[in-house]
């Protein structure tokens, strides 16, 4: 089974991640890359995206990506920036990239564009290396 298999398998295995949406389109060690469509249940009350549904998707996101480097990981700390509301786009694309990646802990950076690439979003996560994920 290749990573992106593994990894969506993973997703489908998570009940909120499935509600969600997210479709990953890239995994890659410290690299991960997915498409989320923008549908009517993630949104506000002003029909923008919601921002704890953009939280989450970071989230689970980063976490993939701070996982690909062969550890179960929890997350200890999230930062996110809402530059922009997320209205009037089809669906988003999230890219999370590892900055620092530690025995123990690791630290990753996420964008969140629409499709012709204007930045919505940017977040930080910091995760904690709970275990390798041989250690089953």
């Amino acid at each position: 089974m290749t990573e992106i298999e593994e990894c969506r398998r993973s997703l489908k295995e998570n009940p909120f991640a499935v509600y969600l949406g997210i479709e990953l389109l890239k995994v890659e060690e410290g690299l991960v890359y997915a498409r989320i469509d923008n549908r009517e249940m993630l949104h506000n009350i002003y029909g923008d995206m919601h921002g704890g549904a953009i939280y989450s998707i970071a989230d689970n996101l980063a976490g993939i990506a701070a996982a690909s480097y062969g550890y179960y990981v929890t997350t200890v700390n999230g930062s996110i920036q809402y530059l922009k509301a997320v209205r009037n786009v089809e669906e988003i694309f999230c890219e999370a990239r590892v900055i620092k990646a530690g025995k123990t802990i690791s630290s990753v950076h996420v964008d969140i564009r629409d499709g012709a690439g204007n930045l919505y979003n940017t977040a930080e996560f910091t995760y904690f290396n709970l275990r390798p994920k041989e250690d089953n």
